[in-house]
C-alpha cells in the first residue's frame, strides 16, 4: 500500500495537529483540508494547505485531487455530520481516492450521546460505500482530564460521577496508531476500538496526577448546570450543541466510558502509554523531577 498523499480533513484541531506530525514522520505528503485563516500557522512547514467546504462535494473533490488517501476527522457536536460524509464519500469517488479512514468514537451505538451516534450513520454510509475504509473508535482522551483540572486549587473536578470508569487514550498514541493505518497493509476495512491500557475512574486519574505532580490531588464533581455554559460560550455552540455536551456528561455520570486496550497495543506493536506518563507529557513534567 502506497499512500504518498494524505489529504486530511481536521487537520488543524487539538486532534489533527499531533496527527499530522505522526504521518509526517512516516514520509507521506500531508494535505490539510481547511477552511480556517489561520490554518497555516497552526500547522508544520511543509504541510499543503487547501480550501475545502464540508458542505460542497465540487469543493472536496477539488481538495482531493491527486490524493491517494483521506483521513477524516470530523467537527464535534456538528448535526450535519452524517451530510458531510456523504459529500465526503461522492467527493472521493469523484476524484478517483479510493481509501479513507474515519475518526469515529468509542461506542458510537449510543442514542442517548446524540454526536456518538451520528458516528454510527457515517460508518453506516461508510461501509455501504466503494470506498476502501478503515475506522478508528478512540475513547476519552487522557488530555480531557486537563479540561477538568484545577491546578492552582489541586482538584480535578468533572462534571460526571468520579467513580465511573473510563479508559483514557494519550493522544500520541492515537495519532501513532493512525499513522501506522495510513503506512501499513493490512487494516483495509477494520474498525478499530481504541481504548488506553488502564481502566480508572476520576479518584484513580487524580491519584495519578498527585503522584506526576508531587503535590495532592483530589477529585470531586462539578455541577453541569455550570459547567456546560463556561464550556459552550468561549466555542459558539449552539443550544443544541449545548444540549449534546450535557447529554454526554449525563451519560458519563450514569456510565463511564470503558473499552480495552488491546487493539491499540496490537497496532502500536509496544505497551500504550500510562495515564500518568500522558499527563507529563501534557504538563512537561520529566520523570526525574518526580523520582521514577
Amino acid at each position: 500500500m502506497t499512500e504518498s498523499i494524505i489529504a486530511v480533513i481536521g487537520a488543524t484541531s487539538g486532534t489533527g495537529r499531533p496527527l499530522v506530525r505522526a504521518l509526517i514522520g512516516k514520509g507521506p505528503h500531508v494535505r490539510a483540508i481547511s477552511r480556517r485563516g489561520d490554518a497555516a500557522a497552526l500547522l508544520p512547514s511543509g504541510v499543503e494547505l487547501r480550501g475545502g467546504d464540508l458542505q460542497d462535494a465540487g469543493s472536496l473533490a477539488a481538495a482531493f485531487a491527486g490524493a491517494s488517501a483521506i483521513h477524516y476527522i470530523p467537527p464535534s457536536f456538528d448535526p450535519r455530520e452524517p451530510d458531510f460524509a456523504r459529500h465526503i464519500i461522492a467527493a472521493a469517488e469523484r476524484a478517483g481516492v479510493a481509501r479513507i479512514v474515519y475518526h469515529s468514537v468509542l461506542h458510537p451505538g449510543t442514542p442517548e450521546m446524540p454526536h456518538h451516534f451520528r458516528k454510527s450513520q457515517t460508518e453506516h454510509l461508510l461501509r455501504h460505500s466503494a470506498l476502501r475504509w478503515t475506522i478508528i473508535q478512540p475513547a476519552m482522551y487522557a488530555q480531557t482530564a486537563l479540561a477538568f483540572f484545577d491546578a492552582e486549587a489541586g482538584e480535578l473536578i468533572p462534571a460526571f460521577d468520579t467513580a465511573k470508569p473510563f479508559a483514557p487514550i494519550h493522544e500520541g498514541d492515537l495519532a501513532e496508531a493512525a499513522a501506522i493505518i495510513h503506512s501499513e497493509d493490512g487494516h483495509v476495512f477494520a474498525t478499530y476500538e481504541l481504548a488506553g491500557p488502564e481502566i480508572l475512574d476520576s479518584v484513580a486519574m487524580a491519584e495519578r496526577l498527585s503522584a506526576v505532580l508531587g503535590r495532592p490531588i483530589s477529585a470531586r464533581k462539578a455541577s453541569a448546570d455550570t459547567l456546560v455554559p463556561r464550556v459552550a460560550a468561549p466555542r459558539g455552540y449552539t443550544p443544541g450543541q449545548a444540549r449534546e455536551l450535557r447529554l454526554m456528561l449525563d451519560h458519563y455520570d450514569g456510565y463511564g466510558l470503558v473499552g480495552n486496550g488491546n487493539v491499540l497495543r496490537m497496532i502500536l506493536g509496544r505497551e500504550p502509554t500510562s495515564f500518568a506518563d500522558a499527563m507529563r507529557y501534557s504538563l512537561g513534567v520529566a520523570h526525574e523531577k518526580v523520582g521514577i
